[in-house]
């Protein structure tokens, strides 16, 4: 028996019949297969025969646990498994079984408790995604990282034993930092296929290293801790996204008019931002959205709607009166408020250029 939860993402609630199974393998919009307790092997098995041996695009999850052991040796019989997601706060049990998998592409471990990622130093070097939640230790070292030469997509959270191991990974193409602080980014320099980068929470102030990295398409930095120097923006001639949330000492938007490729910018919760006249001046702006604009008045954003490329924009003053001119004024500027672009995954010129 199982429950969709959302759309594309199904909890096993019980043992699976043959036809329940073949179900799932028809829903083509089925994602993400998960479950909180133990089920039972034959199950398992059909999972395995039936539907992983034809949908290598389908995410197993295995959740919660917080109470009682997280025993996941029923892995051994998924040989065909592809994409695995551990998420229990202690310790997992028989984790070594995970070294079976070896068609496996996609790996998160959100394993509180771990002490050690010695287990990916037997895991399939083919893996192409991976997430490295928080641990309670610090232990865990980054080295083990250099193996994976077909990375593509990489997660860390709170880890920075041997980070400069980063910077082998040639193939990396999307980096997501969180709750990092190093000196500098110097270990990203060498990703010359790296197109996405997020940073959330730590407290890294140096970006120089990654100056002229003219592949960044998608920057994303939220609630970095001190960072009031965002100057570095201006060279990173390639950036087609540029989203800030959450960064209190960022008093003003550094220059954009040599960013040729920058289609939209996305800001939110700036309350230390005063000047953002150089949207004025970028050339291909096509669309701007700024939520919890508390501390900016209308008249600030008349430079961005003079701008000729825009075409979408929308503000959230967190005032009913301010929001009312704000949208009269874009009516008069000939702009619209329906923004298209609400996230990285609505914005295919990403992946498309």
């Amino acid at each position: 028996m199982y429950s969709i939860v959302t759309e594309g993402r199904v909890q096993i609630k019980s043992r699976l019949t043959d036809e329940e199974v073949h179900e799932l393998l028809n829903y083509k919009a089925l994602e993400v297969i998960q479950f909180q307790s133990e089920i039972e092997h034959n199950t398992i098995q059909k999972l395995n025969d039936i539907l992983f041996s034809v949908r290598d695009d389908i995410v197993l999850r295995l959740f919660g646990f917080t109470n009682s052991k997280c025993d996941v040796s029923f892995l051994k019989k998924l040989p065909n498994l592809s994409r695995l997601y551990l998420e229990c706060y202690e310790m997992v049990e028989n984790l070594e079984a995970i070294t079976s998998l070896k068609k496996l592409k996609e790996l998160s471990l959100s394993i509180y408790g771990n002490e050690s990622f010695d287990i990916l130093s037997k895991i399939p070097d083919t893996l192409e995604e991976l997430v490295l939640d928080e641990t309670k230790s610090k232990k865990p070292d980054l080295t083990v990282l250099e193996r994976f030469k077909k990375l593509r997509e990489l997660v860390i959270v709170g880890h920075t034993k041997n980070i400069k191991a980063l910077g082998k990974l040639e193939n990396l193409e999307c980096v997501t930092l969180t709750s990092v602080t190093t000196k500098n980014l110097e270990f990203l320099f060498p990703l010359k296929k790296l197109w996405n980068l997020t940073i959330h929470y730590g407290g890294i102030k140096n970006f120089s290293a990654i100056e002229g990295m003219n592949n960044i398409k998608y920057l994303e930095l939220s609630e970095i801790r001190g960072l009031a120097d965002i100057s570095f923006v201006s060279t990173l001639l390639g950036l087609q996204y540029l989203s800030l949330q959450n960064l209190r000492n960022i008093e003003a938007l550094p220059p954009l008019n040599n960013l040729n490729n920058l289609k939209k910018v996305a800001l939110n919760n700036m309350k230390g931002l005063k000047e953002i006249e150089s949207l004025g001046y970028a050339p291909s702006l096509v669309e701007f959205t700024h939520w919890s604009a508390r501390n900016m008045n209308v008249e600030d954003y008349v430079p961005l709607l003079r701008n000729t490329s825009l075409d979408r924009v929308s503000v959230g003053f967190g005032s009913n009166k301010k929001n009312f001119q704000f949208e009269n004024l874009v009516e008069e500027y000939g702009k619209t408020t329906d923004i298209l672009w609400h996230d990285i995954n609505h914005f295919n010129e990403l992946t498309n250029n």
